[in-house]
């Protein structure tokens, strides 16, 4: 009996090519973008799952306050915290701190090549019996005890080494001041892709406490209580709860501000499985994730696989009635309604099945250039994921139960006389149930496309904003470790300018572009004479004279530095958002004033217009300039012209001939900068792909309806062109149905998406206004494509001799 019903459902999408295809696009479409986005979504919810202890990790943050506003919120520690914790909380098991060296890398000497290496950390003896690693070489004990110690990664090893079996190696760190020795103590497999804290080397903490290069560059110490630049994390116990710990954190913040080790500050725990997708906190080791776009895009994939089951419950049930006389003449001989069920739920399975095999090939062929899209590591490889093999059957289950499940219920319970008929296809229900399905599928369509088109409208409204800096032809290059003297920054400096496309140089310590964590910072910095004093979050960066005109920034008042300023005499350059801070209007009149900044009183030589040092996507932040002609971190290159491989070329060959013994280590501003953007427009790009699949389901649907109606009313049409009737007339006579269902469709989608927009650009600190084209365009777009779908069908059947309508009826 199963082959019987098997036989039927396989004869039926024989006979019905164009429908059965229709589903099938439709459903295996559907199921596609579902089974990569589910893919991405899982990728994106697993950050630290590959750690034991994930559970009980807490990474330690800093919240500043003014009063009982929060002014900053920093991922990072004072160094004594660590310890301090762990003796005094119960609930804490261990700790471990992890201090980033180089900032974003170092300088390796191997033998006699030198070579950059990124994501270097000093770290405690604790740090693999909190973090989990798999050791090729060497053992996880008594590591790190000692000064001078380092752990690499298996791909650090291979670069440098070219093997694994490098323990008791000799790797040299180059500093300004010298180099840090350094003996490899063992190798670990590179960390997985889903963590927050990557890294290539490590070095034992006891190094960055106690090694004289390392103490001049940095100058940590273990009981510093002035600067948190240390990412701390605490292992809690197997008793302890989260919410008993932040409460006891609460505690233990207090203590410290009765103790007057740290004032208008308190620390919060953070779950590490949290830091990815929840984090919005400044000095993050990485870019992190957003829980809003994940969700959203989940969200967008299930309204179109409910598309695509909305489509094929139309379609299907528009079908069935059609063979309404067979359903009535297996009743009539004695088929029974549970045996009509299983026929009609057969043929969704074998439908679905279909849908399931295609989708999985489909796949294969998207995969790469989705995992391009999306941002997933490229090694990523989700057909050896039981996942999704798992999501793949549960949805083809789902679809046969829910695209599946009306046609055979419905269908099975009519009564003989009334499908012998044929009359439901005419009826009240059977129209309505048609036409509310319509609409639940063109009013996602609605929203999404108005949506995609406010994503695209504000990511171009970013663009067109004045960034308040110029970085078009502009190379930075990074500091050498060999720069102990001032001479050698003059001969590279000079030796640019000789060359014709070269405009100017600067050197700073951080460039617009990079993230605010590249810049110091500081609260309790105050006009002097104010009586009231604040604790406002403040960034620190040190530039010279040339880097302002370099920058194409604009002072509004005051002076820039000049050939005669030294950091001796105490002179800042302010932009306007810490003029706002301090409650000062007038720029004019906040030149010479005094700050009271670090126990000294500075002098505000010059207020700069605000710039973006980030993306505008961010508000302004207060930065306060210092002066520095020291080569300590970057130097910015403007030239004339657009010839990169040329400038890449001169720039290069200039630096290795001054500072030999350091590797060559540049960037683009203006690529920098952009790359800010690269997480949004990859939502954007990832989202216009998934209303495009929705529109072309949608599309699907309502062309398989408009064949179907088209074919019920041949007759119809021969009838109204013999009495007159024109190909136009037939044509909006046969529309207007669609429309109107349609403009339903519009007016339920409108509103929806007008709240959901409203929603999402409130992430933005510069936003457009919902201009009422952004809804109208879409609107149009889609009452076109559904003339479009619909003429398709019945301009064949509107031109044609009614004779042969007539006489095929």
């Amino acid at each position: 009996m199963i082959k019987n019903y098997f036989k039927i459902a396989w004869r039926n999408l024989i006979k019905n090519k164009g429908f059965a295809l229709i589903n099938l696009l439709g459903l295996a479409t559907g199921f596609t973008v579902c089974l990569l986005i589910v893919m991405y979504a899982r990728y994106e919810f697993s950050y630290e799952n590959t750690n034991s202890n994930a559970d009980r990790i807490i990474r330690l943050t800093t919240d500043r306050m003014d009063g009982e506003s929060i002014t900053a919120q920093d991922c990072e520690t004072y160094p004594p915290i660590g310890p301090k914790i762990k003796s005094e909380l119960p609930d804490v098991e261990n700790f471990t701190r992890a201090y980033q060296v180089g900032e974003p890398s170092v300088n390796v000497r191997v033998g006699d090549k030198n070579n950059l290496i990124d994501r270097v950390y000093a770290v405690d003896t604790s740090y693999f019996s909190i973090f989990t690693s798999h050791f090729i070489n060497g053992t996880p004990e008594k590591i790190f005890a000692r000064p001078g110690e380092a752990v690499l990664t298996k791909s650090t090893a291979l670069k440098y080494f070219n093997r694994t079996d490098v323990v008791g190696e000799t790797i040299e760190m180059q500093f300004g001041k010298g180099p840090t020795l350094l003996k490899v103590v063992a190798v670990v497999e590179d960390g997985p892709s889903n963590t927050h804290l990557k890294f290539d080397m490590l070095i034992s903490y006891a190094t960055l406490l106690s090694d004289p290069v390392l103490q001049s560059e940095y100058g940590e110490k273990e009981d510093n209580w002035n600067g948190n630049n240390t990412f701390t994390y605490v292992l809690l116990n197997k008793q302890a709860g989260y919410s008993h710990f932040t409460k006891s954190l609460a505690g233990f913040s207090k203590r410290l501000i009765d103790e007057k080790k740290i004032k208008q500050t308190r620390f919060i725990g953070q779950k590490i499985g949290d830091i990815h997708l929840y984090s919005k906190k400044t000095f993050e080791p990485e870019p992190n994730g957003d829980a809003t776009s994940v969700y959203f895009l989940l969200a967008v994939a299930l309204l179109i696989i409910i598309s695509a089951f909305v489509n094929y419950i139309n379609l299907a049930t528009s079908k069935a009635l059609d063979r309404a006389k067979e359903v009535g003449i297996r009743k009539v001989v004695g088929s029974t309604k549970h045996q009509l069920k299983i026929q009609f739920l057969i043929e969704s399975l074998v439908m679905n099945l279909l849908a399931g095999a295609l989708a999985v090939l489909i796949s294969w062929f998207l995969k790469s250039k989705f995992i391009t899209l999306s941002g997933l590591p490229e090694g990523i490889d989700i057909y050896q994921n039981m996942f999704f093999w798992e999501m793949l059957i549960s949805f083809i289950i789902t679809g046969v139960f829910l695209s599946g499940l009306y046609p055979a219920f419905v269908l099975s319970s009519f009564k003989p006389s009334l499908v012998l008929k044929g009359s439901f296809s005419h009826s009240t229900r059977g129209i309505l149930l048609r036409k509310s399905l319509v609409v639940v599928q063109f009013t996602i369509t609605v929203i999404l496309l108005i949506q995609i088109f406010t994503v695209s409208e504000q990511l171009s409204y970013l663009r067109s904003i004045d960034l308040g800096v110029n970085t078009n032809n502009t190379i930075v290059v990074k500091a050498p470790a060999e720069n102990g003297s001032r001479e050698k920054y003059d001969a590279f400096k000079q030796a640019l300018l000789a060359k014709a496309n070269i405009k100017s140089v600067s050197v700073s310590g951080c460039v617009p572009g990079q993230m605010a964590g590249q810049m110091s910072t500081t609260t309790g910095i105050n006009l002097s004479e104010k009586i009231s004093e604040n604790n406002y979050n403040f960034y620190l960066t040190d530039i010279d004279a040339d880097y302002i005109p370099v920058m194409g920034m604009k002072l509004k008042a005051g002076n820039n530095f000049d050939k005669t300023s030294s950091i001796d005499k105490k002179e800042v350059i302010v932009n306007e958002e810490a003029l706002r801070l301090w409650g000062i209007q007038d720029a004019e009149k906040a030149v010479g004033r005094k700050l009271n900044f670090w126990g000294s009183d500075w002098t505000i030589r010059g207020v700069l217009k605000n710039y973006y040092q980030e993306s505008a996507k961010s508000a302004f932040i207060p930065i306060i300039h210092k002066f520095s002609n020291y080569f300590g971190s970057y130097a910015s290159i403007k030239f004339l012209n657009n010839n990169p491989k040329e400038q890449i070329a001169q720039v290069q060959e200039t630096y290795k001939s001054i500072f030999p013994a350091t590797a060559f280590s540049y960037f683009f501003m203006d690529k920098a900068y952009n790359m800010q953007y690269k997480s949004d427009e990859r939502f954007q790009s990832v989202f216009a792909v998934l209303t495009g699949f929705s529109i072309l389901i949608a599309c699907l649907g309502l062309f398989g309806l408009a064949l179907f109606m088209v074919s019920k009313r041949r007759k119809e049409i021969g009838i109204r062109k013999v009495i007159g009737a024109s190909v136009i007339n037939i044509l909006v006579l046969l529309s207007n149905s669609f429309i109107k269902t349609v403009l339903i469709s519009i007016i339920i989608g409108i509103p929806v998406t007008y709240i959901i927009a409203k929603k999402w650009l409130a992430n933005f600190a510069n936003r457009i206004e919902l201009s009422w084209w952004l809804f109208a365009l879409p609107v149009l777009l889609i009452l076109l494509l559904v003339i479009f779908t619909v003429c398709i069908n019945t301009i064949r059947t509107a031109v044609a001799n009614p004779v042969k309508s007539l006489r095929t009826e």
